[in-house]
């Protein structure tokens, strides 16, 4: 993937500092060679794709992250500001989960992306970024009864998307035994999938493949060699091939009844007054007008071509953002629910 992180760093807008890395260490500081992988991630950016790079962690490796005192996280959240890019790599997604959530620095890496910041997950870090995790650990090596844990929420808290994201989604280390779905195979995600919350959909994410998502341009981009794979419950599954792209909205729309509206801080825009920053709980008509109409002029294609099953997921995803939408003969209209 190197060749991918060169071109994503040529592709950063030109900044006053030069491109720097920070990494997080906590989905793997519970292992006895926690310095060793910190230091084979930062040689790998450093010599394979040229960016300086600094690994972070946090004290107290026995404590969950939640459990910290304020002036623990110190530290991290000053190497977490330096920098322009941040990656969130392997290990273990419920030990990622265990020392991120709930704790400061889940705000400040959404407080950094609204800056202008880009952040790489991979592996178990990828994992732990859905709404819903996979404790692969507990699954693949000790045999627990298949569940899943409460994610980070990164993807939603963004896009709105509610995904448990699925990497090593094509693994086939296994041979004789199916260890693609990160590892815990077909099968046993099927069954895990029936366990999954309502509106909350699986992202699947092949080997060497990567998914670009731009809030600055609202494209979404498929990189590398395989494919990014929708499964929704009830609705059926679709693969997104390496050099597909699109815009985000339609990519959002995908996820039909799996979208909720983003619960983050709207980036200012370029060239835009800092008082021009909203903050947002409920949404406001304009806020979502222009992805609302995309999906309206979606549904209304997907109709014109008989699509019908389509359209009506189409619509769901519409009224999952708490609009109430009126079909005429002049063609549909509509309005925030109060």
């Amino acid at each position: 993937m190197a060749p991918l992180h060169r071109a994503l760093i040529a592709s950063l807008p030109k900044r006053a500092t030069p491109a720097s890395l920070v990494a997080l260490d906590g989905s793997y500081d519970f292992q006895t060679n926690r310095a060793e992988m910190g230091e084979k991630i930062a040689v790998f950016f450093r010599s394979k794709v040229g960016v300086p790079t600094t690994v972070v962690g946090l004290p107290e490796t026995e404590r969950a992250g939640a459990d910290l005192p304020p002036t623990a996280f110190a530290p991290t959240l000053a190497a977490l500001d330096s920098a322009n890019l941040i990656f969130l790599g392997p290990g273990s997604p419920t030990r990622a989960v265990a020392r991120w959530a709930d704790t400061p620095i889940i705000d400040r890496l959404i407080a950094r992306i609204d800056a202008g910041a880009t952040l790489v997950t991979s592996s178990a870090g990828a994992a732990a970024a859905g709404t819903m995790t996979l404790p692969v650990y507990e699954l693949y090596k000790a045999g627990l009864n298949a569940t899943w844990i409460n994610g980070l929420n990164l993807l939603g808290t963004l896009t709105g998307i509610r995904a448990a994201i699925i990497p090593h989604w094509n693994n086939a280390e296994g041979a004789t035994h199916d260890t693609s779905r990160c590892y815990i195979g077909e099968a046993r995600l099927l069954q895990l999938t029936q366990d999954l919350p309502a509106g909350v959909a699986v992202l699947g994410i092949d080997e060497h493949t990567a998914l670009s998502i731009d809030l600055g341009t609202e494209l979404v981009s498929v990189h590398g060699k395989g494919a990014v794979t929708i499964r929704i419950a009830g609705v059926g599954e679709i693969a997104l091939h390496a050099g597909a792209s699109e815009p985000l909205d339609t990519f959002v729309a995908r996820f039909s009844g799996a979208v909720v509206p983003p619960a983050h801080r709207i980036p200012t825009p370029v060239g835009a007054p800092e008082a021009a920053v909203v903050e947002h709980g409920a949404p406001s008509q304009s806020s979502i007008a222009p992805a609302v109409e995309r999906l309206i002029a979606l549904r209304a294609a997907a109709r014109a071509e008989k699509r019908y099953a389509d359209a009506d997921v189409i619509r769901e995803a519409i009224e999952a953002l708490g609009v109430e939408l009126t079909d005429a003969p002049t063609g549909a209209t509509w309005v925030l629910r109060p």
